[in-house]
């Protein structure tokens, strides 16, 4: 019973960091990036599919003509971005 609980606490969580990592992208990095990462007259190059790493760090010390984002939970972000299809 307790390995029942804790699964679907871990599930609830993931959701919702999944959510909010979604969340955040749409208001910090889609007007830029494009709604699924696509690109965009911005930013041209798809970011979808780019490697976790590489992404954070993109958010953390910035990338091209990308500045560095304040972002609260930005390895979530990351990991958002790089299961992008």
């Amino acid at each position: 019973m307790k390995r029942i609980l804790a699964a679907v606490f871990v599930l609830a969580f993931a959701t919702t960091a999944s959510a909010d990592a979604a969340a955040t992208y749409a208001s910090k990095c889609k007007m830029c990036h494009g709604a699924a990462g696509e690109g965009s007259a911005m930013a041209k190059a798809p970011i979808k599919g780019i490697a976790e790493a590489k992404v954070l760090k993109a958010i953390n010390e910035g990338a091209g003509k990308m500045k560095p984002v304040k972002i609260d939970d930005a390895a979530a972000v990351a990991k958002f971005v790089a299961g992008l299809k």
